[in-house]
């Protein structure tokens, strides 16, 4: 009998060809592909259009505040908790504490799914650098003007005048 089971990182079988770098559950570029699909869902439907999130919560949330939490969870894998640690780092003590290296990011290739630990090889800044426009749109992108300025150019133009990210 076959089965597949979750796996938050690393496969337990070899049924997938070992150590594949495609497991992991937390994936920048799919993510960043659902967000861009839920905002365009949200231009369609408006902010009547709500759905139950997470599930099993009862919290209703239009698509756009799905899109919303669905980037801050993102975005907190690369954020300091309140112990001052980064779930990207996992429990690489040297990441987390050496002033040499505790402010300095690696963008993992994918992302432990229980616990945001960056697994596979961490010098991907194409794909996980995805994160950087995901910080800067929600930044200055809200639910109503989004509505607004959609299909209008404004949004556009808006996000060509905003001031760049900080470095």
């Amino acid at each position: 009998m076959h089965r597949v089971d979750y796996e938050p990182a690393e496969s337990s079988s070899g049924l997938f060809g070992g150590n594949s770098n495609w497991r992991g559950p937390i994936w920048l570029p799919v993510n960043v592909l659902l967000i861009r699909a839920l905002m365009n869902l949200y231009a369609f439907y408006g902010s009547s259009f709500t759905i139950e999130c997470p599930t099993g919560s009862g919290v209703k949330m239009n698509l756009f505040e799905v899109a919303q939490e669905i980037a801050r969870r993102l975005t907190s894998i690369f954020v300091r908790d309140k112990q001052g640690a980064r779930p990207v780092y996992g429990g690489t003590a040297k990441f987390q504490s050496d002033p040499h290296w505790r402010d300095r990011i690696l963008f993992y290739e994918y992302f432990h799914g229980d616990n945001g630990a960056g697994l596979g090889a961490s010098h991907q800044t194409g794909w996980t650098g995805l994160v950087a426009l995901v910080i800067w749109v929600f930044g200055f992108v809200e639910g109503e003007n989004f509505l607004k300025d959609w299909g209008s150019g404004t949004l556009i133009a808006r996000a060509a005048a905003a001031p760049p990210p900080p470095r």
